[in-house]
């Protein structure tokens, strides 16, 4: 019985998921903010000084994690492709906000210096477990 359970879950997975996995390449970082509600909180802007930690999602956007354990998830309008974790941030902003449409830069450690460019989207909430 293990292994006809064993041989379903990659089928059944298969087809819930992307053609990615009929090619061999399943992008984990899709996987990662799967919220549990039916209802999205959206804003256009957040205030840079409640920012705790961010992170970058390999190709899908930038989390930005607030005190209150509220995750904003941005997805840029443009530029996503090139996002990288590996890669350093710089936010440069007029105000204490960070808004859609800014442009958010990316560097790493070579001389080439500025690696990536995105404009981001809306951000979108999700919470985490107390």
């Amino acid at each position: 019985m293990n292994r006809i359970a064993m041989l379903m879950l990659p089928l059944t997975l298969a087809g819930c998921t992307s053609s990615d996995v009929k090619t061999g390449h399943v992008d984990v970082s899709q996987m990662i903010f799967v919220p549990p509600v039916d209802v999205y909180e959206t804003t256009h802007c957040i205030a840079l000084q409640q920012v705790r930690s961010t992170r970058v999602i390999d190709r899908v956007g930038i989390a930005y994690e607030m005190p209150d354990r509220k995750i904003w998830l941005n997805r840029p309008q443009w530029g996503a492709s090139l996002l990288q974790d590996d890669l350093v941030m710089v936010s440069q902003t007029t105000s204490n906000m960070l808004c859609s449409g800014d442009i958010v830069r990316f560097v790493d450690s070579s001389p080439a210096g500025i690696r990536a460019s995105v404009a981001l989207g809306p951000f979108i909430s999700y919470s985490t477990a107390p």
